[in-house]
């Protein structure tokens, strides 16, 4: 099993049990640094997933922007496939 699948699988448990996630949380937990691009997958597999964009203080104490992740939708709710 590549490394993307096992990252896509652990992102999509995590999601199913937290129902949200980070790049943070992704790098830290599973060291998967294209979020973004997994989402997309997941995405495209039906899963329905909302970009929350919030506001945080960085490690300077500037205020930026990152992405919250939310699934609002899993394909187990229509029988579809379980990664």
């Amino acid at each position: 099993m590549s490394n993307k699948k096992s990252q896509i699988s652990e992102i999509i448990h995590h999601l199913r049990k937290y129902k949200s996630i980070t790049s943070m949380e992704a790098i830290k937990r599973f060291g998967a640094t294209r979020l973004s691009g997994i989402i997309y997958v997941l995405k495209e597999r039906g899963f329905g997933i909302e970009t929350e964009l919030v506001e945080v203080k960085n490690r300077y104490g500037h205020i930026t922007r990152v992405a919250v992740y939310h699934l609002v939708k899993d394909i187990d709710d229509e029988g579809g496939e379980n990664l």
